[in-house]
């Protein structure tokens, strides 16, 4: 008896794809706001209910890193720059609640946050420099000077 490869007829997947896109919709209405720490862990995101969003380009002679940081000042940011990677941690803080005020609706997210990106090409920590304006932190990262092998003259006996 030979086996034979099943191929659904046109329409067949539909109520299975259907139902699959209701219950992600589902999953992401009801954890809107909440802590996510499956989130970002590609790029070391740490178990946070914030995390800003990131973007990397590279130029001819600099890597610049954006991030998305809302609200938050500069006393609330520090970022460590390595050769090879940038950390950027952050806490955003809870403002006080009025007690006369009902929220009907709290989508605001608090917390602290660490994002570590890999850079793809070394970079001069040094002379990076840093800018927070409007909610939005940018990086500027020099490209590091190939580094040029020494040669070195031994003398042989």
């Amino acid at each position: 008896m030979a086996l034979i490869k099943w191929e659904p007829r046109y329409g067949e997947l539909e109520p299975v794809r259907s139902l699959r896109q209701e219950v992600d919709r589902l999953f992401e209405d009801f954890f809107r706001g909440w802590p996510r720490p499956w989130a970002g862990s590609l790029l070391g995101q740490a178990e946070a209910a914030y995390a800003p969003s990131i973007d990397l380009r590279e130029t001819d002679k600099e890597l610049v890193l954006t991030a998305e940081v809302p609200g938050l000042r500069k006393e609330d940011v520090d970022v460590n720059i390595q050769e090879q990677s940038v950390t950027i941690r952050g806490e955003r803080k809870e403002e006080k609640e009025t007690k006369e005020q009902s929220y009907y609706y709290r989508e605001s997210s608090f917390g602290s946050f660490q994002r570590v990106v890999p850079l793809p090409v070394p970079v001069a920590a040094e002379k990076a420099k840093a800018k927070l304006k409007d909610g939005v932190l940018t990086l500027t990262l020099p490209k590091a000077e190939p580094s040029k092998p020494k040669g070195v003259t031994i003398k042989v006996d």
